[in-house]
């Protein structure tokens, strides 16, 4: 990982976050190892290789709670998380199939991010100054680390186990407080003590400070991590398909999706413009990266699966 990124918000009075040391980005791997009992020697040499996966640890009941279900109407034993996020080195393997679905969707966003990203750093000054005529901040593609934005990606959503128990389960504890997924991400890498540089980039989950002008959010970085978020549900998905979704579902008011819809498609007009006409076909033909199918074997291999057991349309 590079050692200096400007991480500004795009708030213009806030003050950039430099990352000027490497320590200041050190993960205390083998703490985190301990604290989880992490066992599995695939898993271990994951969270040695991209240490913000630690953030994605926890601990559940060593005992099933009954059954459930949810969320794929397959009935299964259910674990309830009792500490951390509980969705990476899971031991269980019923409890590794239920969540799944969420690990896979960080997944394909820390892919689709990834890639994005290195696009946008090789753009020539023409390319870039044609994205500040339709309204974005030049200034912000300095802000642009794939390595970084792809791991921010590994634990932006750190905390949906929790707010999905919570709803399904009628848990109210330490590990299960109210509030939206971005609310129990940012609880959960605070108290894990989280470097401030990605705290700071939860705003695009949360949406705060997220100020669009003539519907464009300036900043590149924020429309980066969004649009491959739009763009991966549990697979690839359009921009269409994406919203539709979320209208269906009424997880956020009307007057939001419009917003963000908005933000969305001026961004990828842009892309297609600027950088290729054919730039989502394109990220979704990359494929997966070697680093994903690692991680990948990892989640499996800690509770005792391969990676074609969860993922078999994946090979």
């Amino acid at each position: 990982m590079e050692t200096e990124v400007d991480n500004p918000s795009i708030v213009p009075d806030r003050p950039k976050i430099i990352l000027s040391k490497k320590d200041e980005l050190e993960v205390l791997v083998d703490t985190f190892i301990n604290k989880y009992d992490v066992t599995d020697l695939k898993t271990k040499e994951v969270l040695q290789a991209f240490p913000m996966l630690c953030f994605l640890l926890g601990r559940v009941t060593e005992i099933s709670q009954g059954r459930d279900s949810r969320p794929d109407d397959t009935e299964r034993e259910v674990y309830y998380l009792q500490e951390g996020s509980g969705l990476f080195g899971l031991k269980n393997a019923e409890d590794a199939i239920r969540w799944k679905g969420i690990f896979n969707h960080i997944m394909g966003l820390s892919r689709q991010t990834f890639y994005l990203a290195q696009r946008m750093t090789n753009l020539t000054e023409e390319q870039r100054q044609k994205f500040t005529e339709k309204g974005f901040d030049i200034e912000s593609f300095s802000e642009i680390n794939p390595v970084l934005l792809r791991d921010f990606c590994f634990l932006s959503h750190a905390g949906r186990r929790q707010v999905d128990e919570l709803k399904w389960h009628d848990l109210h504890d330490e590990a299960h407080t109210e509030g939206e997924s971005q609310d129990a991400t940012l609880q959960i890498l605070k108290s894990a003590g989280c470097h401030s540089a990605f705290i700071e980039l939860m705003r695009v989950e949360s949406h705060i400070d997220l100020e669009g002008k003539d519907g464009r959010l300036p900043n590149i970085v924020d429309n980066v991590l969004t649009y491959s978020d739009w763009t991966f549900g549990n697979k690839p998905n359009t921009l269409d398909e994406r919203f539709e979704a979320l209208r269906k579902t009424q997880r956020a008011p009307e007057e939001m999706l419009d917003i963000l819809e908005q933000f969305g498609r001026n961004f990828e007009e842009a892309l297609k413009e600027i950088v290729s006409p054919n730039i989502f076909e394109e990220m979704v033909a990359s494929g997966m990266y070697d680093w994903e199918k690692q991680i990948r074997e990892a989640y499996a291999s800690s509770a005792g699966l391969t990676a074609k057991d969860l993922y078999p349309e994946l090979e």
